[in-house]
């Protein structure tokens, strides 16, 4: 049986996932084989499941058609993000951050979020990510034209992410 890392090891270990991408190659490489990403319940829709789960690294490959179908400028979220805090105990590391981005309808959107991630054995094995969903549904996805618009552009980037 291994010796479970650090909360030291642990905040590393997800200090590094951020800073190499979630969903590159080498973030895929840092999640356990049964990772899952567990969203708000109201996000399901996006997520393309019941439970609102990413599941796996396969599923992880899949966020950011997300993302570039909610936000303009996606790929910008590393200069976006401002991280407020990461604490860790055991297996477990909490951040805090807030990101800001511009919807495809040009709308300012700045939203803070919570992620709780369990670590398992030096992998990264679950996102529990929290947010403000009511003010991401007002701004992302507040008429029956923008809510059409990012579900259609979500189903077109994930059906290419998962033809590649």
């Amino acid at each position: 049986m291994n010796q479970p890392n650090s909360a030291s090891d642990n905040k590393q270990l997800v200090a590094q996932w951020f800073m190499a991408g979630p969903s590159s190659e080498a973030g895929l490489a840092m999640v356990t084989a049964d990772f899952k990403w567990i969203a708000p319940r109201s996000e399901a829709e996006l997520f393309g499941s019941s439970d609102a789960i990413l599941h796996g690294p396969e599923g992880l490959r899949t966020l950011p058609a997300i993302d570039q179908a909610v936000y303009v400028n996606a790929e910008d979220a590393a200069s976006s993000t401002n991280m407020h805090f990461m604490i860790a105990e055991d297996d477990l590391v909490v951040i805090e951050f807030d990101a800001a981005f511009t919807t495809h309808t040009g709308e300012p959107y700045h939203n803070y979020y919570c992620m709780v991630i369990v670590c398992s054995d030096g992998k990264i094995a679950e996102v529990r990510e929290h947010a403000d969903t009511h003010y991401f549904h007002e701004v992302v996805l507040g008429t029956p034209e923008k809510r059409s618009a990012v579900l259609a552009r979500v189903d077109r980037l994930r059906a290419a992410l998962n033809a590649s």
